[in-house]
């Protein structure tokens, strides 16, 4: 990259950096004057509204200056007009400053703890943002080799967690949120937001604290800030999809910046949806019913099928075409099946333990996928043996033999196995490695001869053979929709018995 170029793409890092930073305290204003009005006595109401209205129309105003002056579209520093920027937002801000002082100088006279600490709140934001607008000519025009840090990053305080145990709620009838915000006032406006709209919440400040309490209490939807110290809100995502307790935890993220790049990182990670921020109150509780109504659907209506996707490690195509099979189908059997991938690499597999004591059993599954070309996989350590005490020539071995096991005791998974044809592409100049293939092709040969071939050389098992992705992709599409169609059909005819 070249110099010009990489200024370029530092100037509109800043850039993004800086809109997130005054739209987040700008949002707390708009929020909080939002929640006076709503909390209100008619009568209070009727004295402070015009006032709160004006409050909340000068935070508005801000968001569109904060387009104006310093918009995505926004190419280099020449570009931004910062002295008048500066005016216009000051302008913004000392009406907000000026009305929340005047509604505070009144309110002292009534008996309103909530609203003075709500008009407190407004008045600190206001201070927040103001500081901010000072520091546009230092963040954006001046050139350093750090950056100027945040608002968030200065201002962040702990917050404490409540020890109380959780009241889990079904879905549909409210639901139990977990609210992950480094920002104080957004944990504070999410939580009470939520709460409004009847379900329950609890606020943890960093991606660690979330990952810790999801593993001991349940949730039925997170609301993860996208920028946050430490743990960042897409790594945090990351881990939770990484994890088989936590994976099926819908999550919502949230930010204050207009990057549509970390917003399709974010779906293609995981995430459910995004909200920027400051949120719209009614689009926030669409989402948020509409994220749950989904999952209950998943988990009520839905028969779920655990698909176990076998090979060995280096077998990375076959793994990717087998994840996007089984997404494309969850979108055509939405609503009456649902179809969850069993991926070693998506597992959170930790080195004090073996591989295959640590992946979910493939006989605890509904479907066995494998893959096997010319290996039939790695050693498996001597302290997993066949129930003979023998031991497995490998882990797709152990994972095949496993599933069989399954089949043949309790009728499940069904079994799909698939081979690739053609030999491996390999390099003729390294005669170990060459020796090394050559002996790998052997070992599956003998172990396929064993399993799927008698002894006169019939076949007593069944695999398919493909050659390309494409292949592949299609088979595998046809046979998991036949099985899972197969399956609810049978269920259906169940049901009409028992009925």
């Amino acid at each position: 990259m070249n110099k010009e170029a990489e200024k370029h793409n530092t100037f509109k890092s800043q850039l993004s950096k800086l809109r997130h930073d005054l739209r987040t305290p700008v949002g707390h204003i708009i929020g909080y004057a939002e929640m006076i009005e709503e909390d209100l006595a008619p009568n209070l109401l009727k004295i402070f509204s015009g006032d709160l209205q004006a409050i909340q129309n000068a935070g508005h105003k801000m968001l569109a200056l904060i387009e104006d002056f310093l918009g995505a579209t926004t190419a280099s520093p020449e570009e931004v007009n910062v002295g008048e920027a500066q005016f216009q937002f000051r302008m913004q801000l000392n009406h907000i400053n000026g009305y929340s002082e005047m509604i505070f100088e009144e309110a002292t006279d009534f008996d309103e703890d909530d609203f003075l600490s709500d008009l407190e709140k407004i008045a600190d934001a206001g201070r927040t943002a103001l500081r901010l607008v000072d520091e546009i000519p230092k963040r954006l025009l001046e050139k350093q080799n750090k950056k100027a840090p945040s608002a968030k990053q200065k201002e962040r305080a702990s917050s404490s967690t409540p020890k109380t145990p959780i009241v889990v709620s079904q879905i549909g009838q409210g639901g139990e949120l977990l609210v992950v915000d480094d920002d104080d006032a957004n944990r504070d406006l999410l939580k009470r937001r939520v709460k409004r709209m009847g379900y329950s919440a609890r606020v943890v400040s960093s991606g660690e604290e979330a990952l810790k309490i999801l593993e001991t209490d349940r949730f039925d939807l997170v609301l993860l800030d996208y920028m946050m110290p430490g743990l960042s809100g897409l790594e945090t995502l990351e881990r939770m999809k990484a994890s088989s307790r936590l994976r099926t935890i819908p999550v919502i993220m949230l930010s204050a910046s207009d990057d549509i790049g970390m917003m399709v990182d974010c779906i293609l990670h995981g995430a459910e949806d995004y909200i920027f921020k400051p949120f719209n109150p009614i689009l926030l509780q669409a989402r948020i019913s509409a994220c749950l109504e989904k999952v209950r659907l998943r988990q009520n209506i839905s028969k779920q099928f655990r698909i176990f996707i076998s090979s060995p490690g280096d077998v990375i195509p076959e793994r990717r075409v087998a994840k996007t099979v089984i997404g494309r189908l969850n979108e055509e059997f939405f609503g009456r099946a649902y179809l969850i991938p069993i991926l070693w690499e998506e597992e959170p597999i930790l080195a004090s333990e073996t591989f295959q004591a640590q992946i979910h059993p493939p006989h605890e599954t509904e479907i066995y996928v494998g893959f096997l070309w010319s290996r039939i996989g790695s050693p498996v350590p001597d302290t997993i043996l066949r129930p003979d005490g023998t031991r497995y020539e490998s882990g797709t071995a152990f994972e095949f033999e496993d599933a069989l096991a399954g089949f043949k005791q309790q009728g499940s998974p069904e079994m799909l196995l698939y081979r690739k044809q053609g030999a491996p592409t390999l390099s003729l100049e390294d005669r170990d490695v060459v020796l090394d293939k050559l002996d790998q092709i052997e070992k599956l040969t003998r172990y396929l001869d064993r399993w799927l071939i008698g002894e006169d050389g019939s076949y007593i098992g069944a695999f398919h053979m493909f050659e390309t992705e494409e292949q592949l992709e299609t088979m595998l599409e046809m046979h998991l929709r036949k099985l899972v169609e197969a399956k609810l059909a049978q269920d259906t005819s169940v049901n009409t018995d028992a009925a």
